[in-house]
């Protein structure tokens, strides 16, 4: 483990992404959710889906404990490609933003990074919803980055709004039904 890592992609705040929401609502207290897809084992969280490998673990890249902001770690998927995220933000109970860069599976080869964001609302009867969104900055000299506004759309299309849409929508139930005891 080595603390003095090189920089993450900088973050553009003007630059075009594409993103996608999901949501999930969980009976358990917005704490204890936070607490779970924080600090949970992110294997059990981020299955295989028919298109996209899941992770298979996780290696600590700074010391201390994930979660704390500027923690980085890379993440094993289960097709033997990795890619390193860092927290930008952690706020208990109710936000956890990240960043994740390095994509070496096919799929993520034009993604130059993607923002991670998870924000976690009370609900009535001491639920949680979970609203995930996760946007991808794409490389401008791969294709469909290389296509502008085209590609961008392109790439939700084919593979946001379809392949990566599924990854979200079974990790938010593997997490619901872990937190609910339906495993």
């Amino acid at each position: 483990m080595s603390a003095d890592l090189a920089p993450p992609p900088s973050v553009d705040a003007k630059a075009a992404m594409i993103a996608r929401t999901e949501r999930v609502v969980v009976a358990r207290p917005p704490a204890e959710v936070f607490d779970y897809v924080v600090g949970g084992p992110l294997a059990a969280m981020i299955p295989v889906t028919k298109q996209l490998p899941g992770v298979s673990g996780v290696t600590p890249l700074t010391p201390g404990p994930w979660g704390g902001v500027g923690q980085r770690r890379q993440v094993h998927l289960t097709d033997g490609s990795q890619t390193t995220e860092q927290v930008l933000e952690s706020v208990p109970g109710e936000r956890f933003r990240y960043q994740v860069w390095d994509y070496s599976t096919a799929a993520g080869k034009p993604i130059a990074y993607a923002l991670g964001e998870f924000l976690f609302r009370p609900f009535d009867g001491g639920r949680t919803e979970i609203v995930w969104t996760y946007a991808f900055r794409l490389r401008g000299d791969i294709f469909p980055g290389s296509l502008g506004a085209f590609g961008r759309w392109l790439m939700r299309r084919v593979f946001l709004d379809t392949a990566y849409a599924r990854l979200m929508q079974a990790s938010l139930a593997a997490i619901r039904n872990t937190l609910e005891g339906r495993t």
